[in-house]
């Protein structure tokens, strides 16, 4: 389950110091694109999303309404719009999907084909044991997966996409989030589009 961050949390308690983010009707969203293998391997361990092209955003919602607020975890996409190619619309990742990937696909060459990430429930699962409980613990702790906002509060978590190892297209990137409405009333609010290009790391 994603966490709250509160008080000196700095950036954390207060999404819009971040670069990247979007905000209106009392709701900032803000997002930070791991680009840089050190920070894979600082948060997560020697075995990371990164050895296997995956990108982990850190995603920090803070809701100043005076009511909760319900998100619609699975409408959340990555939007893609690289120069000279067609756009794209990247769902998030499972966190099993995650620990599939990063175990079954860490110890392929970089030129050697990708294997499709096998959908949850399809066939039995390859590779449980102590390496897949401990990474699944790891990230299961860290990953977004409430889909309330309570209200005067900041709930942070991370979603991650399979970048296919390029890392520079997060300046092309965007985050969007579509489907959030306040729980007392059902009101909608408006989509929120977070654009990662000034979170993107400077080459």
């Amino acid at each position: 389950m994603c966490g709250l961050a509160t008080g000196a949390a700095g950036a954390q308690a207060n999404p819009a110091s971040l670069p990247a983010h979007d905000a209106h009707a009392g709701v900032t969203i803000s997002a930070d694109p791991y680009q840089d293998e050190a920070r894979y391997k600082e948060r997560f361990g020697k075995k990371n999303p990164y050895r296997v092209g995956l990108l982990a955003v850190e995603v920090f919602i803070r809701n100043d309404n005076d009511k909760p607020i319900r998100l619609k975890l699975e409408s959340v996409r990555l939007m893609l719009a690289i120069p000279g190619a067609e756009k794209q619309r990247l769902r998030p990742m499972t966190v099993e999907d995650v620990v599939e990937g990063v175990l079954n696909k860490g110890g392929q060459k970089a030129n050697k084909p990708r294997v499709p990430i096998p959908i949850p429930g399809r066939g039995p699962s390859t590779g449980r044991g102590k390496d897949w409980e401990e990474l699944e613990t790891t990230l299961r702790s860290v990953a977004y997966e409430n889909d309330i906002l309570p209200p005067r509060s900041t709930v942070k978590g991370f979603f991650f996409f399979d970048m296919d190892g390029h890392y520079d297209w997060v300046e092309y990137a965007r985050l969007y989030v579509p489907d959030l409405e306040f729980m007392h009333n059902k009101q909608a609010l408006l989509y929120f589009e977070v654009d990662l290009a000034p979170a993107a790391r400077t080459r």
